[in-house]
């Protein structure tokens, strides 16, 4: 709208199209309407109405952020406390049944898995299963069938959810770690797997393979 149009102009407009404001929040946010005037009061009123309302999305956005970060700081510190436990495994017997622990007490997840690979046990069905749904990349996470979640956690016999990490040394993929749920939701295959990541690679550098 240009300086030079007539505000007649604009007020015949607005006479004959009294909804236009009502589906253009960002516009009459922007307006500066006077108090005073039946027809003013209203349009203030709308005004303060659409103020509020992106006050409440706004403070909606700041708590998902809140709950974010505190959720990360959680994670974060139970990787920590993970890796200080790691540290003492002397065999991979020990590193196993740590991270089985570990994936309860500290991170509070239902069910905990890790799978060694064994060149001379391909016929292993842990090891069958964990590398089947590794084919797609070094990273799972998302729905398995119930014979899936059996092999890789054998107290479950129902569909259930998983996450799992690769675990990595100078000759390849040598294993996996995996957290899981009977909650088909709980992983899901747009989550990362970050913190998983993390801790697979650590386990790759522990003085267990001699």
């Amino acid at each position: 709208m240009t300086e030079t149009m007539n505000p007649d102009d604009v007020e015949t407009f607005l006479r004959d199209h009294p909804d236009f404001l009502q589906n253009r929040p960002a516009l009459l946010a922007a307006l500066n309407l006077p108090h005073g005037g039946q027809g003013a009061v209203s349009l203030v009123e709308r005004q303060v109405a659409v103020l509020r309302e992106r006050s409440i999305t706004s403070r909606q956005k700041l708590a998902e952020l809140s709950d974010i970060g505190k959720e990360n700081e959680r994670l974060l510190k139970a990787t920590r406390d993970t890796i200080l436990a790691l540290l003492s495994a002397e065999t991979k017997a020990d590193v196993e049944t740590i991270w089985q622990q570990q994936v309860v007490n500290a991170f509070a997840a239902e069910l905990g898995s890790l799978v060694w690979f064994d060149p001379d046990k391909q016929d292993d069905p842990r090891q069958s299963v964990a590398q089947k749904l590794l084919a797609g990349g070094d990273t799972v996470s998302g729905v398995l069938r119930p014979e899936e979640m059996a092999v890789l956690f054998p107290s479950v016999t129902c569909e259930g959810s998983v996450a799992m990490s690769c675990i990595r040394r100078q000759q390849g993929i040598v294993g996996i770690i995996a957290v899981g749920a009977t909650n088909t939701q709980r992983y899901q295959a747009e989550d990362g797997t970050l913190f998983l990541d993390y801790l697979a690679e650590v386990i790759g550098q522990l003085p267990v393979w001699s």
